[in-house]
Order: C-alpha cells, then sequence, then structure tokens
C-alpha cells in the first residue's frame, strides 16, 4: 500500500514538472494579437505640425494611389511575361495624392496597435478599397506625423503599402508586401469616406500589369502630350547655409561658392551643390531606414524649395530622391533631376543636389506625333527583346533639359525602363538592345 502512495507521488510530480515546462514554453513563445496599443483622442494637427507634415510629403508621396471597387476580379499573371491583369482607377499626380493624404492628418487617431497575424486576412475579403503603394519602405516612425500622433509611442515598423478599407471606414493599415506583422490605426471618424470622394473627383484609368512579382500602372494612353517650359532660379547658397548650419552654432567661413561652419562645408560645385561632414565619413554604417530618417530630417532644413521629390531608392548608406513633375519621375543627363543623399551611424555625411530649382511656367507646345510611343507599343517591345528579369518597372515619366544659358527648363514626357535597377530612357534601352547589348 504503502509503495502504491509513493508511485502516486511520483506520477504526480511528474506531471506537475511537465506542466510547468508546458507553460514556461507557453509564455515565452506566446505572441499576442495585439502587440502595441495606445490611446490618444486629441486632435492632431497645429500650425507646427502642418509644416512637418508638408515637408514630410515633399519627398515621401506615394508612387500611386489605386482604388479596387467590390468584386473586381484580375486576370492571373503568366510567369515571365508582362501581363495586363486589370483597368483600374489611380492617382499618380502629386499634388493631388498630398491633398488626399493631408485628409488623414486632419482625423483623430483613436488606437493604434501592432498586430501579429496575416493582412491578407483582412485585405483581400472582395471588398473596395484605396491602396497607397510606394516605391520603397518606409519606417512607421518617420511618417508619425501623417497617420497616427502618440505623442508617447515609439511604434517602428516597416512598411510600402498602405490600404484603407470601405467595410471598416474608421481603419488604416501599414504594412509590407510579404511580412506577416502589420499596423492598424483607428481614427475618430469615417476616414474612408473622406478620402474616397477626393479620390473620386481626380481618379484616372491605368492599365494595371504584373512583371516578375511587381505591378506596373500605366496611364492609358492621352491622344496629345506637351512639352512644358518654365523658368528656373539658382538656390541661395547663403540661405541654404544659414538653414543647415545656424541651428549648429553658425557659419563661420564664407565666400562665393562656399559656407563652413567651421567642420562641414556647403559649395557649388558646376551645376550642383554638395555639402560634406568630414567628421561623420568614418563613423560606422547604419541601417537603410536609418539613412532614410537622416536623410528626410537633414532636407527637411532647407532643400524644399516646393519642388517635390519621390523616393526611388534605398539601401544602406545610400538614399535617393528623383524630382517629380505632374504625374511622373523626372530625369536628367547631368543628373540634375535627383538628390542623393549618404548617412551613417551618426548621421548625413553627403548630400548633392541640383543648383537650379524650377520656378515659374512659360508655356506648352505639342509634342511630335511621333515624340512620345504608345504604351503598348512599349511593353511589346521589352516582352519580344529584353531580358524581362532585368526590368523591375516602366513609367511615363518626363525628360528635363535646360536652354543654353540654363535661364528657362523643359519638361518633355519621355518612357523610362528600370533595367538592371536603374532608370534609362526607353528610346536609349532599345537602342543598346538593337546593338546586342543585355
Amino acid at each position: 500500500m504503502k509503495k502504491n502512495k509513493e508511485t502516486i507521488k511520483s506520477i504526480i510530480l511528474v506531471l506537475l514538472v511537465i506542466s510547468s515546462i508546458f507553460l514556461t514554453y507557453v509564455i515565452t513563445t506566446y505572441q499576442p494579437d495585439y502587440e502595441i496599443f495606445t490611446k490618444k483622442t486629441s486632435q492632431k494637427v497645429n500650425d507646427n505640425e502642418e509644416k512637418v507634415v508638408d515637408d514630410l510629403l515633399h519627398f515621401l508621396t506615394p508612387n500611386i494611389i489605386v482604388k479596387v471597387n467590390g468584386g473586381a476580379r484580375e486576370e492571373p499573371p503568366v510567369q515571365n511575361s508582362i501581363t495586363k491583369i486589370a483597368t483600374v482607377d489611380g492617382i499618380k499626380d502629386k499634388k493631388t495624392q498630398k491633398e488626399i493624404i493631408k485628409e488623414v492628418t486632419k482625423s483623430e487617431s483613436v488606437e493604434t496597435r501592432v498586430r501579429n497575424k496575416d493582412i491578407e486576412e483582412v485585405i483581400h475579403n472582395g471588398g473596395e478599397k484605396i491602396t497607397l503603394e510606394y516605391s520603397a519602405t518606409l519606417d512607421s516612425a518617420l511618417v508619425k506625423p501623417i497617420f497616427f500622433a502618440e505623442e508617447n509611442s515609439n511604434i517602428s515598423l516597416e512598411f510600402d503599402t498602405v490600404v484603407f478599407l470601405k467595410e471598416k471606414p474608421e481603419n488604416i493599415y501599414l504594412y509590407k508586401k510579404g511580412e506577416k506583422n502589420y499596423l492598424q490605426i483607428k481614427v475618430n471618424g469615417d476616414i474612408y469616406k473622406k478620402i474616397s470622394e477626393k479620390f473620386s473627383s481626380a481618379k484616372q484609368s491605368y492599365g494595371k500589369y504584373s512583371l516578375n512579382n511587381n505591378f506596373i500602372y500605366l496611364k492609358e494612353d492621352a491622344d496629345k502630350y506637351y512639352i512644358d517650359e518654365f523658368s528656373t532660379e539658382n538656390i541661395s547658397l547663403n540661405k541654404l547655409g544659414r538653414d543647415i548650419f545656424e541651428p549648429q552654432g553658425g557659419i563661420k567661413n564664407s565666400s562665393d561658392n562656399e559656407i563652413s561652419d567651421g567642420y562641414s562645408i556647403l559649395r557649388e560645385q558646376g551645376d550642383r551643390l554638395t555639402y560634406i561632414n568630414p567628421s561623420n565619413e568614418e563613423k560606422n554604417g547604419t541601417t537603410s531606414l536609418a539613412s532614410l530618417g537622416y536623410a528626410v530630417n537633414f532636407l527637411n532644413l532647407g532643400y524644399v524649395n516646393n519642388q517635390n521629390y519621390q523616393l526611388i531608392y534605398s539601401y544602406e548608406d545610400l538614399t535617393q530622391f528623383q524630382e517629380t513633375y505632374k504625374e511622373g519621375l523626372v530625369f536628367n543627363k547631368e543628373e540634375l533631376a535627383n538628390i542623393r543623399v549618404l548617412s551613417n551611424s551618426s548621421g548625413v555625411y553627403q548630400v548633392i543636389s541640383p543648383k537650379k530649382i524650377t520656378k515659374t511656367y512659360l508655356s506648352s507646345k505639342t509634342a511630335g506625333v511621333y515624340d512620345v510611343e504608345r504604351g503598348e507599343y512599349v511593353i511589346n517591345y521589352l516582352y519580344n527583346y529584353a531580358n524581362l528579369k532585368s526590368v523591375s518597372d516602366v513609367v511615363l515619366g518626363y525628360e528635363k533639359t535646360f536652354s543654353k544659358t540654363k535661364i528657362n527648363c523643359y519638361y518633355k514626357p519621355t518612357w523610362y525602363v528600370k533595367y538592371n535597377g536603374k532608370y534609362i530612357s526607353f528610346k536609349n534601352l532599345k537602342a543598346s538592345l538593337e546593338k546586342g547589348a543585355e
């Protein structure tokens, strides 16, 4: 009898040990549905925050805003091909995109949560939705003044897509394609209705193409294209220098083409402006998202000048912004339409930017009949003659050229293809392929 009691005790003890180990495992590996939860009910926007939002939107507008109607169907993509899968309503015009995004900043954020669930369960239900698609990955902490305003929140989540759902009109979803976690923001009011009304008044038709697991949006062909002429103006070296250096202690040395605070240097070099901080050059490297944050914050010191840019590249220490005009990216053979920023663990150590900015609209003239190819022709040519694995984007952008005196500049509609990671005009790519280049 005594032996049986001892046996029962031993069994109970073993069961207790096993249950303890199991509970420990569950506690240490469990991920709650909502990892972060914060609340705020005060109005988000004041005068200073409006400027912060405006500054951010000079550099961080999406590639496109797209609306998908409830029950809309798409053709299945075909491997190793450029396939048109749907016609959708979209907006690429940067001015209109800003107006839509600013509707979000006017709302009141009530809850912000990071959910450890698959975003596909939420957004792919066949319902109506509006999507903001970005060309590069962003950090939610960087855009906090736009989408939410928890003052004490340090939520940092990578994303490249923002979704608004008609059936959940008070929610905003930020996520990165291919990742499981997503950020859910709840606002006080029907944010979907507000942005949908603005979207509907400015929408245009785009062909949606599938290529290498990416989507390309090409505007349905217009009857006419125009070459627009503007006056230009040099950025004031002294003003930019004051904007950069005064918060850091002021200008110590200056000349006609160079300004310094004793450590960093801002100088004119031909048609470009170059900023160098030698004390930061030898520091440790940093992540792409950290570099992007450094770049945006630095450029907002004085580089804005009411000229819009779009983030097109962010990798390790290099962040690149491309000028935008109307609905397209702007390119220039001398690289006078982009800003390149190098950063490391201590911040920005080099910026190369254009010295001239676009100022006043002067005139327009109709482009020649054969100056701008039709979109179908560009797609068909790439399908037949290009290595599609090397193609990652196709855009109808603008070639920016200058008069001989560089007093005026011109924006000419031009097709560009992102080939082997770099944008090249379709005409130049075609010429290169016809010569046998890969």
